[in-house]
């Protein structure tokens, strides 16, 4: 094997578009690529031009232009370019141009089609990236970090969307069955109902397609990510660095086999990250495989040019640009001034969302259940207090004095609507928050005392949950009990509480991370103030002398 067939191979196996590839397969397709040599400011290809084949960058950067010049992406070794000949598209739809000196190697149409009839593996992975792409296209996530791309993006397979259409249909069909047996004695109450059913099963429809549409994986630059979205009630995103990662195992079972659905579950150092019920799980494995393997060389590179500039500025020689990391740093210290609300839009903000997270702070409240318990009483007394009250306006209730019962029918309503909201407002006040920093239970009662307690991550000794009794192991809620020396924060009643207990795992690893960088920044600042130093020492003249074993004295004993 030739040094330069050695050079693609290794670059090769950091490409995730061909990651299902064997390294046989690999080997010869070494030998269908031509490399490239661009110098910076060079034209790769224009748009509109015929497309002849795809690019895999080697090393430098190239930008990709739109139809006006203006800059879309900035593409890195080991990521492909020219995507256009795996769609079969005829003709370029941006241009590229190399914003450094860059080297690319090239593969003609001719074997990218080869590959597509011939590899199997080659073509399922190319489909999951394809709809990675376009999916990422569709989902806002502006919680992404500057500079963070998605490398993968994936939903659970079409199969539980099916799954979750059965029922409303099948509710409908049993409402549209008794209308029609009720339709020949009261056919007005038929149709109302008819319609009432229909809009009722066509809403719960709409809502479980889009529960399914908001729950999705992703594989970024930074971070393996899983995300959970129920409109108006709960958000969740379970996250872990790519460079915690441990290993990828798949689960599947008897009737996944049949359905063509796995378990991707990836082990990490901060816990697990379930990409559950996905389609082509295997191609989705050796992604994020590829993906931790691009990973830790980006890590190197960053690591030795941080290295390198904190030893220019040492030494007082032009530092280089900014990297992506401290304008990370710079954009996050900078904070939004919050917005001012009024009353009634502070009171239905979030009006029963029981997790959401803002500013990285993700905030959960009681479970609505425990709501609904809460306002079930007055609630009754409100519709009750309403129906006395309609009586005495009405005439309806003549056994009581008319001036008597409207006092009282008024008082109870509002006496009953004020318990409501109080009942309201105390659930919504009663928060635990976990921030980058810390955890948090906070507790405000309505026109009374507050309490808050808090501490930080890294005091944190364990954490467990429970969920005790029959009605919170059917809604999935308990409490999280976070343990820090001899005393002990509890999160009551939360939703899904294994997924809190996730959440303050992965941030506790996010936290160690920071901190190991920082260290880490301290040591490279440490070393460039050494060689700094020795320079000066060099530049004076001065040597250092080894230092050799003291030699002991000589004594001479008296001659007699």
């Amino acid at each position: 094997m030739t040094e330069q067939t050695q050079t693609i191979l290794t670059l090769l196996r950091e490409v995730p578009l061909f990651s299902g590839l064997t390294i046989e397969e690999l080997e010869q397709l070494t030998e269908e690529f031509v490399m490239v040599v661009l110098p910076k400011d060079e034209v790769l290809y224009r748009v509109k031009e015929t497309t002849d084949g795809l690019f895999v960058i080697d090393s430098g950067q190239l930008a990709l232009l739109d139809e006006e010049g203006k800059q879309q992406d900035v593409l890195k070794r080991a990521e492909v370019i020219g995507a256009e000949a795996l769609n079969y598209l005829p003709v370029r739809e941006e241009s590229a141009v190399a914003i450094t000196d860059a080297q690319v190697y090239f593969l003609p149409n001719k074997q990218i089609r080869a590959l597509y009839d011939g590899v199997p593996a080659f073509k399922e992975t190319a489909s999951v990236l394809f709809n990675s792409v376009r999916l990422a296209s569709n989902v806002p996530m502006t919680w992404l970090e500057p500079g963070e791309k998605i490398h993968l993006m994936a939903r659970k397979h079409p199969i539980f969307l099916l799954f979750r259409s059965i029922p409303p249909l099948v509710a409908f069909a049993a409402v549209w069955l008794l209308m029609v047996f009720l339709s020949s004695r009261h056919a007005f109450w038929s149709l109302a109902g008819l319609v009432t059913g229909f809009l009722f099963c066509l809403l719960w429809l709409v809502w479980n397609i889009n529960n399914w549409a908001n729950d999705f994986y992703l594989i970024t630059s930074r971070r393996m990510v899983w995300v959970e979205h129920v409109v108006g009630f709960y958000e969740s995103r379970q996250e872990a660095p790519l460079s915690t990662l441990i290993s990828v195992g798949i689960k599947t079972t008897q009737l996944g086999v049949f359905l063509g659905y796995s378990n991707v579950i990836v082990r990490t150092y901060i816990g697990d990250i379930r990409f559950e019920r996905v389609a082509h799980a295997r191609t989705i494995g050796k992604l994020i495989e590829t993906n931790w393997a691009r990973g830790k060389r980006t890590d190197l590179e960053l690591d030795a040019r941080e290295i390198r500039k904190a030893l220019r500025q040492k030494f007082g020689k032009e530092a280089e640009d900014i990297t992506a990391k401290d304008l990370q740093v710079e954009l996050g210290a900078v904070e939004q001034a919050p917005k001012e609300i009024n009353f009634f839009q502070w009171l239905f903000a979030d009006f029963v969302r029981i997790r959401h997270e803002v500013g990285g702070t993700i905030t959960y409240r009681k479970h609505w259940l425990i709501l609904l318990q809460k306002i079930l009483l007055p609630i009754m007394v409100l519709i009750l207090s309403i129906i006395f009250l309609v009586a005495i306006i009405t005439r309806n209730l003549t056994q009581v004095d008319y001036t008597m019962g409207l006092v009282a029918g008024y008082f109870l309503v509002f006496a009953a609507a004020g318990a409501l909201v109080y009942q309201y407002v105390d659930w919504r006040n009663d928060l635990f928050q976990l921030t980058p920093n810390q955890v948090i239970d906070l507790d405000r009662k309505p026109f009374g005392r507050e309490s808050r307690r808090s501490a930080p991550l890294e005091n944190i000794l364990s954490i467990e949950y429970e969920r005790r009794g029959l009605i919170p192991m059917l809604f999935n809620y308990g409490t999280v009990y976070i343990t820090i020396g001899n005393t002990q924060l509890t999160f009551n009643d939360v939703y899904q509480p294994s997924i809190v207990q996730q959440d303050i795992f992965t941030r506790m690893g996010k936290h160690a991370q920071e901190r190991d960088e920082r260290t880490t920044m301290l040591e490279r600042e440490r070393v460039a103030q050494w060689f700094k130093v020795f320079q000066e020492e060099a530049e004076q003249g001065l040597t250092i002398q080894p230092q050799s074993e003291p030699t002991r004295p000589i004594t001479m004993e008296p001659t007699k």
